[in-house]
């Protein structure tokens, strides 16, 4: 190979990696784009570094859930006008999700109006539980500020139930190369949903599992205990009404 035909190879390939850097450029924006509206940058970064994080397959871990979900939003679908209905769905999505981002939550789904978000995953953080909590308990008092907006559009108030629980969960990519969902699955997974269930609205319950693992700063309703048993289970179980955090009280 002469010496041209080595510089004509060189700026070849320097033209290929010129190419190569733009795409992956191009395809981190997107995934910023796309999933930046539901994951924190940190997590973000993790898994744009490995390509292990973007491959089929999970792991188990102990994470905390949190499933939230509007009282009688059915109804509101029902008498409320499409337009009606789905503006005041996304205000009061978009006050929820500033704030689970702010503390380090990931949104996994939207089930209609519920939200389905974890903890400590994939990022480990070992201090889940108390910002799962201290989350709630953020969201619960910022939807004083979704009403007041509810009401100066002439639309009905809403009130949101909160339901959390820590265990281990099989975490992962799910689904196949065409498409695919980062989620968790498991008996732990299932049972946070249905503490959400027993939740009125304006109300936050938690297990005795994230009670232990959230620290002193949790305040509870004394008189708030509730002693259920949850389908799948074979004995009661406490659920503990959550009135505050540190010095965030319900209002």
């Amino acid at each position: 190979m002469n010496n041209n035909e080595l510089e004509q190879r060189i700026a070849a390939l320097e033209a290929e990696n010129r190419s190569l850097k733009q795409s992956l450029s191009q395809r981190e924006a997107y995934i910023r784009r796309t999933f930046g509206r539901f994951l924190t940058d940190d997590v973000l970064d993790e898994i744009l570094e490995s390509k292990e994080n973007l491959k089929i397959g999970g792991f188990r871990k102990t994470v905390t859930m949190m499933f939230t979900d509007l009282r009688d939003s059915t109804k509101l679908s029902e008498e409320l006008s499409p337009t009606d209905f789905i503006n005041l769905l996304n205000n009061y999505l978009e006050k929820m999700i500033f704030i689970i981002n702010c503390w380090q939550g990931n949104i996994l789904s939207f089930v209609g109006d519920a939200i389905v978000v974890v903890f400590g995953a994939p990022k480990d953080n070992p201090d889940s539980a108390r910002d799962a909590v201290a989350c709630a308990v953020a969201m619960q008092n910022r939807m004083g500020k979704v009403n007041e907006w509810a009401r100066s559009q002439g639309l009905p108030d809403l009130a949101m139930g909160i339901g959390i629980h820590t265990g281990e969960a099989v975490l992962g990519n799910i689904g196949s190369k065409l498409r695919t969902k980062y989620d968790m699955i498991g008996r732990n997974v299932n049972l946070a949903s249905r503490i959400e269930g027993y939740c009125k609205g304006g109300q936050i319950l938690i297990s005795s599992e994230t009670l232990e693992a959230a620290g002193d700063q949790v305040i509870l309703n004394p008189a708030g205990e509730l002693l259920v048993r949850p389908k799948g289970i074979s004995e009661d179980i406490p659920l503990h009404d959550v009135i505050g955090f540190g010095t965030n009280l319900l209002r």
